[in-house]
């Protein structure tokens, strides 16, 4: 048995069905139309058509003949370079066109422009008239032509002609070389102010305005670590040690006396317990001048009552002969009246001619108002220096940055018991954790603050219901209502005694 194997499409039946598309696709031949394309692919990719081309592509009139001059060009164009064939195939087929002539590209302002507005701008420059925003693009091309010419030397070389930086230094030293370099360098005022923007937002160089106003220095004067007093030393002398023990007395002696003083003001105000003032007392204050409440009558009360009483009815009878005898009202007559529009108009005539005496006079008196000038501007210099003076003391003491005010450590000192004289049995003052804290908020680099303790909410006890007993509201209605008792008998009593006195 053998295996007829046949090279080609199949064999396709006469007797089938072509009423449909799928059935033409199917059961049609199409091997001669595919043959005449492949054909057809096959001459573009030679260069076209034999049929559609002339004699003159095929052949060449050699009329000059053979010449040592002939060889020469022929050798030379066999020598040129040729481009790679990777670049070749960018080129596209030789002979073929090209499918997509016109292919998507960026147009320029000039093709994108309207041809109505664009006939009109020619108008109008024929015109001379010319738009700001053509004169300023116009100019800063010119600038740009001007900047590129001047760095055209330094575009060319691209070689350091200056060496004004240690080449193994730190990199501030660079950063200062970049800075001196933009202000020698190009000049960007060409440069729009967005476009500035911009590139500082996206090279992390932009600072807001705010930013730029804003100091970030601490606004002191004061040295981070402060040299301390000559009495503090652990061997002083006779005359720095006794300075500094009485300064930090009279640290102590302030301390006591503000606490003095807020005893005062506070435990001082209010009476003892044994002079408090209570209930009798107090009736016996509220009936003074009062008689029939068994009150202390003042001396010479009486007598002055009565005169109050009599001066009171005698002015009361001077207001009523007043009111009684006053001058009824009259409107004024057209006289009158016209003679008050004249005196008025006369009053203004003499007050214009004084002002006017007086600006003549105040010639005369130049030099007097030269000197008091010359006086202002005085005052005004020795103000604006004492204020200045005045700033600068304010920057060597720690500013207010919370509520809380700063308090200064305290002195450490020996007392003159305690000196050693040597090193070696001297004990320590102070903690230098609390120094550099108190130095640090002394220049402002730290706020003044205090340890909070927070408050404990109170606990609020409550009978839960499934631990409840049945008798809890009982107890809590029956110790309310003896507290309640107690209340009304010693308010009965406070009644009680009040009415004794009475």
């Amino acid at each position: 048995m053998t295996l007829n194997m046949v090279a080609g499409p199949p064999k396709i039946s006469r007797k089938v069905a072509k009423k449909s598309k799928k059935n033409w696709r199917k059961n049609i031949d199409i091997t001669a139309v595919e043959d005449a394309l492949e054909e057809q692919r096959f001459e573009e990719r030679i260069g076209g058509s034999f049929a559609t081309k002339e004699s003159k592509d095929f052949f060449v009139l050699d009329t000059g003949g053979e010449t040592e001059e002939g060889t020469k060009k022929k050798k030379k164009k066999n020598k040129e370079i040729k481009p790679f064939k990777c670049f070749s195939l960018l080129e596209g087929l030789p002979g073929v066109p090209d499918p997509a002539p016109q292919r998507d590209r960026i147009k320029t302002a000039d093709e994108r422009m309207n041809p109505v507005v664009k006939k009109k701008k020619q108008l109008l420059e024929s015109q001379g008239f010319v738009s700001q925003k053509d004169k300023v693009a116009k100019l800063n091309r010119e600038k740009h032509l001007l900047a590129k010419k001047a760095t055209e030397l330094d575009r060319k070389t691209r070689r350091r002609t200056e060496f004004d930086f240690d080449l193994w230094g730190e990199e501030n030293n660079q950063g200062a070389v970049a800075e001196n370099k933009e202000k020698k360098g190009v000049d960007n005022s060409w440069i729009e102010k967005e476009t500035k923007v911009h590139t500082d937002t996206w090279t992390s160089k932009h600072r807001p305005k705010e930013g730029l106003k804003r100091n970030q220095k601490s606004k002191t004067l004061l040295p981070a670590v402060e040299v301390p007093h000559p009495g503090q030393s652990y061997n002083p002398a006779l005359a720095d040690h006794q300075d500094i023990l009485w300064k930090a007395a009279m640290v102590e002696i302030d301390k006591e006396k503000e606490q003095l003083r807020i005893e005062r003001l506070t435990t001082g105000m209010f009476p003892k317990k044994s002079d408090a003032p209570n209930e009798e007392t107090y009736f016996k204050e509220m009936a003074v001048g009062i008689p029939e409440l068994g009150g202390e009558q003042p001396e010479d009360s009486d007598e002055d009552s009565h005169e109050k009483e009599g001066e009171k009815g005698e002015e009361g009878e001077e207001e009523k002969e007043k009111v009684d005898g006053a001058t009824p009202f009259k409107p004024k007559t057209r006289k009158q009246k016209r003679n008050q529009v004249r005196r008025d108009k006369i009053q203004r005539i003499n007050k214009g001619l004084k002002m006017e005496k007086l600006k003549e006079e105040g010639i005369f008196t130049l030099k007097s108002i030269k000197k008091e000038m010359n006086a202002r501007e005085e005052e005004t210099k020795a103000r604006q220096k004492r204020k200045a003076e005045r700033e600068i003391e304010k920057l060597k003491n720690p500013a207010q940055l919370s509520n809380y005010k700063y308090e200064p450590q305290e002195i450490e000192i020996k007392l003159s018991d305690e000196l050693t004289g040597n090193l070696r049995n001297l004990k320590p003052e102070g903690s230098i954790l609390e120094d550099r804290y108190k130095s640090m908020q002394r220049r402002n680099i730290v706020e003044t603050r205090i340890k909070h303790h927070a408050k404990k909410a109170k606990v609020k006890i409550v009978d839960k219901k499934s631990h409840k007993m049945g008798f809890e509201d009982e107890l809590r209605r029956q110790k309310n209502t003896r507290a309640q008792k107690a209340r009304s008998r010693a308010k009965a009593a406070r009644i009680k005694a009040r009415k004794g006195v009475l």
